[in-house]
């Protein structure tokens, strides 16, 4: 584990911590801490056709994350659709899956999104994303031409402009995309007067210093790229406020923090706190009377990470923030790849070495793919968790700012810390305790939930054991001998399997030892429904603002328009309720189910000869109840949505018995009485609304849909092997001409298997290729490993 030097400059008792922030910071570290995700593909582009291999590690802090048995990973087209979702298992904070790539797939830029149910609480911009560009030469379209239009924006360091003292203000200049653009230029004041210059030094950023004059407006004169001129107000500077300046040399960093100018009680700083991964690393006090204050951050004493510096006043009111990288190389793990034989023919065989010194257990994926002269520096796992994870905006190369630990690398790093925002959580929310619900909660790999009946009467079986058989398409069998509660329901938890497996009950009790059950919990797909359609609007940074908005109004345009009909009310009934209908609702349509809010559909009135299964034939006569996804069905009411964005499915009730939308899907049509649908807030609950189905019952006759002891339940995405040929025994392949000689995303270390030794046979065509190496210990370490073999 990282140690994490705790550097008090005062005392404090935790009986006084009431509403600090160090004491709220606490409550985040323990309860509202948000995982990271990155997954390390096999390749950086891809043709369609091909596959997209992928490994996905997650961490909470400084190490592997352990809150997360199951992960969502999504393919996403630049329309905003969900082209192909994976619902993977977590195992030693990894999960490993792919995407086939259809070969019709036209030629464009995809987005990959991953997020867990503990993610979900954080809303979607903590999820992950990551661009992939897709070529197709056959569909291949002809490249929109962009306007010339650039981003440029200035920003005080520690957030602050205050007239008559020294300022430093970042600024940061790209195109519509996020990539860099030079710039150079001149402060000036409102009569032209020069007052200093700039020039941006790395990947489009830079800062400058000056002093502002109360009561003056300055500009910032600029020419971008060489040829566009642009002229930008900066900020007002205030009368009066502090400055926080944060310095390094001579193997130190000092923070500065002028308040000369400060004349109000409320604006006088008090004291410095610095949190690294929601944990208080240092506290100072500022009980000096000067005006000027220097101190030292103990930087040596810390773990590598954003340290958040944040000034506050005696009544612990946030005066100033600044964010600061911190390297102390702690991070790295010590490893090496050897090559124990290298053959670049053609389908020769290669063979590795790789070396952990570390017996701390570890997690690692190899990729192994032909050389392309492309840019490997987007993002790498130590990149992601260490630094793009935590920070709003797109970061250029991030990768680029670990291949050195030098004085210019960490100066540009230092820029990126500048004027890319903070993505956690913001002192304004904290201090007024708002804190995520958590109502999402982290499944525990696959769950099955049933209720048991007797065969013949229809009645619970109560607080009896039950044995379950649960049969795998890989020809597995399980096991279980399990109890019900006092109402009959029997919770399975901490299920492993792919596809779908075949539950079968049975009980002693019984005769014949038959049962009948009802399915109620939802396929573990639903847990993840409500967030697949929404994609920050950072990654339509190709388009300006009216280009996204009209990607995002005709997807949900098309998504309204999906199902056409007509409203419910507009059914023509009899208006007049039969006596059979009369009888049915006083035996088994119950008073919460009963009211008049509710509308209905009358089959035992006006019955049907369809033999379409009963949401197939709501489908398409019914305005407002969108039906989609068989035969895994989902159904809602009106486009109903949350506030994170996603649609609500409707609660399903089969003879007032929630249930799982897969086993309505069953019934047919000419076996339902009534449908009675009941919209949002209606008396049956749930905020998308509820649909309740009866079924055709006589007395003393359990319905068909009640008989049975089986169920089918949905696991997790089915993965596939890579194939890598072997030809020392098989050589009938005839043209090889793989782009991804090898994959591997379980490699595992510990201290009694340190090394790993790996082979490959070359294609026919490659001459030079990439070996990446990435993943974790459990203790935190982080490695990546790159060679060109030539």
């Amino acid at each position: 584990m990282k140690n994490v030097f705790l550097f008090v400059a005062i005392l404090y008792c935790h009986s006084t911590l009431a509403q600090t922030p160090e004491s709220l910071i606490q409550k985040v570290q323990e309860n509202y801490t948000a995982e990271k995700i990155y997954i390390h593909y096999n390749k950086l582009s891809y043709i369609a056709g091909e596959t997209i291999w992928f490994k996905a590690y997650l961490m909470e802090g400084f190490l592997p994350s352990s809150k997360s048995t199951v992960i969502s990973v999504e393919l996403i087209n630049e329309s905003g659709k969900v082209l192909q979702k994976k619902i993977l298992s977590v195992h030693g904070s990894a999960a490993v899956g792919e995407f086939e790539l259809p070969k019709t797939l036209e030629q464009g830029s995809y987005i990959v999104k991953a997020y867990t149910r503990h993610l979900m609480n954080f809303g979607f911009e903590s999820f992950y994303y990551h661009s992939i560009e897709i070529y197709n030469p056959s569909n291949s379209s002809q490249e929109l031409k962009e306007e010339n239009a650039t981003s440029l924006y200035f920003l005080p360091e520690g957030g602050n402009l205050v007239a008559n003292i020294k300022n430093v203000v970042a600024f940061k200049c790209t195109d519509k995309r996020g990539f860099p653009i030079n710039v150079k230029g001149k402060i000036i004041d409102e009569g032209g007067i020069q007052q200093t210059s700039f020039e941006s030094i790395h990947n489009g950023m830079g800062k400058v210093e000056f002093t502002p004059k109360q009561y003056e407006k300055y500009f910032a004169e600029c020419l971008i790229n060489g040829s566009e001129s642009r002229r930008i107000p900066l900020p007002l500077p205030s009368q009066q406020g502090i400055t926080l300046n944060v310095t390094s040399g001579n193997n130190k960093t000092m923070f500065m923090v002028d308040a000369t100018t400060v004349k109000d009680d409320n604006l006088i700083p008090a004291y410095i706190l610095g949190i690294e991964e929601n944990m208080v690393v240092f506290k100072t006090a500022f009980q000096s009377v000067s005006k000027i204050i220097n101190g030292e951050i103990p930087v040596k004493q810390l773990a590598t990470g954003i340290l958040q510096l944040t000034v506050f006043n005696k009544n612990n009111v946030p005066l100033a923030e600044r964010l600061l990288f911190v390297n102390s190389e702690d991070y790295i793990t010590k490893a090496a790849l050897t090559a124990t034989n290298i053959n670049l023919t053609k389908r020769g065989k290669n063979s590795f070495s790789f070396n952990v010194k570390d017996s701390v257990p570890g997690s690692f994926s190899v990729a192994v793919t032909e050389f392309e002269e492309v840019n490997t520096r987007a993002d790498n796992i130590i990149s992601r968790f260490l630094v793009t994870n935590d920070l709003k905006g797109y970061v250029h190369d991030p990768s680029y700012y670990f291949e050195k630990n030098d004085a210019e690398h960490q100066q540009n790093l230092d820029l990126i810390m500048l004027t890319n925002g903070w993505r956690k959580y913001s002192w304004k929310e904290i201090l007024s305790n708002k804190f995520p619900s958590m109502a999402f909660k982290d499944p525990n790999f696959v769950s099955a939930k049933i209720r048991a009946f007797y065969p013949s009467s229809g009645l619970p079986l109560v607080n009896e054991e039950i044995a379950v058989t649960i049969s795998t398409k890989d020809k597995k069998t399980k096991f279980l001998l399990e109890k019900t509660d006092s109402v009959g329901d029997l919770l399975l938890k901490g299920l492993y399997f792919e596809d779908t497996a075949t539950f079968t009950f049975q009980s002693n009790r019984t005769q014949n030892k038959k049962i009948s059950i009802v399915l109620s919990s939802p396929p573990i797909t639903n847990l993840f429904a409500m967030a697949t359609t929404i994609i920050p609007k950072s990654y339509f940074g190709i388009l300006d603002d009216k280009e996204r908005n009209n990607i995002l109004n005709r997807y949900t345009f098309n998504s309204l328009n999906n199902n056409y009909g007509i409203l419910l009310d507009e059914i023509k009934v009899e208006a007049r309720i039969a006596s059979e209908k009369e009888k049915y609702e006083k035996k088994y349509v119950t008073a919460r189910m009963n009211s008049i809010t509710a509308k209905e559909i009358d089959f035992l009135t006006n019955p049907s000869n369809s033999t379409q299964n009963i949401f197939d034939y709501l489908q398409g006569r019914v305005t407002g109840l969108i039906i989609n996804g068989a035969p895994n069905y989902t159904v809602n009411y009106r486009n109903t949505r949350s506030l994170m964005g996603g649609n609500i499915p409707m609660n399903i009730f089969l003879d007032e018995i929630q249930v799982d939308a897969g086993l309505v899907s069953t019934l047919r049509v000419q076996d339902v009485a009534l449908v009675r649908l009941f919209p949002s807030g209606g008396t049956s609950g749930g905020a998308g609304g509820s649909l309740a189905i009866y079924t055709k019952r006589g007395d003393g006759i359990v319905p068909d849909v009640f008989r049975h002891s089986t169920a089918q339940v949905a696991g997790f995405s089915t993965t596939k092997e890579f194939f890598s040929p072997n030809y020392d025994t098989n050589d009938e392949i005839k043209n090889d001409e793989r782009t991804t000689l090898y994959w591997n995303p379980y490699l595992i270390t510990s201290a009694q298997n340190k090394s790993i030794n790996f082979s490959f046979f070359n294609s026919d065509k490659a001459k030079k290729f990439r070996v990446i190496i990435e993943g974790f210990l459990e203790d935190g370490k982080l490695l990546y490993i790159e060679k060109i073999i030539e």
